[in-house]
């Protein structure tokens, strides 16, 4: 791996398989926010959904199994696609790593995208309802000049 892709020589275990956050706790925050940080937890577990769903798993069992390894502080573990049954591997001892800029900067740009979207909705929303009115003025106006 090139060291221009390392910052200070960081490595971590693949984010596909190994970072499923867990969900923040109840007393946390209230409210809007709540809500907020609940969705962009469970974004974080489309990867890790897709890849059990795609090697033929049940992508709720291995969920399932990862919140509660994660829970016993093995933070490291990731879903182990090559298995059989819905299983799990530490992705340190096994070798699968990330650097953590390539981490940082996917987090990062997805969620400034998500940003964008949201306010972009939001403009939308804000506008009034209604259809666009006709200059005033001329009672033709749309007709063709080249009559």
């Amino acid at each position: 791996m090139s060291s221009s892709f390392l910052e200070g020589g960081c490595v971590r275990p693949s984010p596909e398989t190994s970072e499923v956050p867990l969900p923040p706790t109840r007393h946390a925050c209230c409210g809007e926010l709540e809500y907020a940080i609940k969705k962009f937890v469970e974004a974080f577990e489309a990867i890790p959904w897709a890849l059990a769903e795609n090697s033929g798993v049940k992508a709720n069992e291995v969920i399932s199994k990862l919140y509660a390894v994660h829970q016993e502080g093995n933070k490291n573990v990731g879903l182990d696609i090559e298995a059989e049954d819905p299983a799990l591997k530490d992705m340190l001892e096994a070798g699968i790593l990330d650097t953590y800029m390539g981490k940082y900067w996917a987090i990062k740009l997805a969620t400034n995208a998500a940003i964008t979207v949201l306010r972009v909705d939001q403009i939308i929303m804000a506008k009034p309802a209604g259809e666009p009115k006709p200059p005033s003025g001329k009672k033709d106006w749309d007709d063709d000049q080249n009559d």
